[in-house]
């Protein structure tokens, strides 16, 4: 991207929180001042609209990527179809997914590419929220177009790569059953492990380490952040359309997401950081 940093959020299939996630990052590094544009680009199971409760939108990316086939595509446009919504004390911009996923062909990565061009020379990051699926060969019986290519192509492009985990051994498992898949992207940005929903009560109270041991050992990765489990938190958010700052800053799990984005994305350090992370 031209200027705005890309953040593309990934998880292995199951349901690991990566919609959950990409929300939450977005609307920290937007109360940290920053515009941000979040594109729900899930070819799948597309969802960010239906967190927020927005049951009335925009047509979104479907109708950008048509109007960018027709040369018609600018900010005006970009703004037409996107919903602003308030992260507390800032906003930030969200563009909706598709409507329904028999539509993906739709979002060609040449297409999605020209909207992404006009979201970075006028916003200071963009969050991608991915589908799960990257196996290569999968094709469109019609038009022969890739079926995973749009994923692959905004993870690899990246500048930076979250990858969501969820902390139980199913979901240790998902995640290295895809190394190849992921290995296979030739991934140039920095790459962050989020281990999502970490309690004791699966693995005992080495979680962490196990977690951590598991990975360094099979996938020689390094876990970025942990996540706590804080189910009563993300009800809250859910039941009330909202991130996780505003249904609950307090909660544990918002900390630590708040946290990762400081430390590792904004790249902010400060002692309190340090005396928070001792908490999580």
């Amino acid at each position: 991207m031209a200027n705005a940093r890309l953040i593309s959020v990934w998880s292995p299939p199951g349901s690991a929180g990566r919609s959950t996630l990409a929300l939450a990052i977005a609307a920290e590094i937007a109360e940290a001042d920053h515009s941000v544009f979040l594109l729900d680009a899930d070819v799948v199971s597309p969802s960010l609209d239906l967190m927020l409760g927005l049951t009335d939108h925009p047509a979104g990316i479907a109708a950008a990527c048509r109007l960018v086939s027709a040369e018609r595509f600018d900010l005006e446009q970009l703004l037409r179809l996107s919903v602003t919504y308030s992260t507390g004390t800032r906003n930030l911009t969200l563009m909706t997914g598709l409507s329904t996923p028999s539509r993906w062909p739709e979002l060609t990565t040449d297409r999605v590419e020209q909207v992404l061009l006009v979201a970075s020379a006028h916003f200071d990051f963009i969050v991608c929220d991915l589908a799960s699926p990257l196996e290569v060969g999968l094709r469109h019986f019609q038009t022969g177009l890739e079926r995973n290519a749009l994923t692959r192509w905004l993870a690899s492009s990246a500048n930076e790569l979250i990858t969501v985990v969820n902390a139980d051994p199913i979901g240790v498992h998902r995640y290295l059953a895809q190394l190849e898949n992921l290995q296979s992207l030739k991934i140039d940005g920095q790459q962050h492990i989020l281990v999502n929903r970490l309690r004791n009560t699966v693995l005992g109270n080495s979680a962490k380490q196990q977690i951590a041991e598991t990975l360094s050992r099979l996938a020689q990765a390094s876990v970025s952040g942990y996540i706590p489990d804080d189910p009563i938190a993300a009800d809250l958010a859910l039941r009330d359309s909202m991130p996780l700052s505003l249904a609950k800053r307090s909660s544990s799990a918002r900390q630590a997401i708040a946290l990762f984005v400081r430390n590792q994305i904004l790249a902010e350090r400060s002692d309190l950081d340090r005396r928070v992370a001792k908490l999580i």
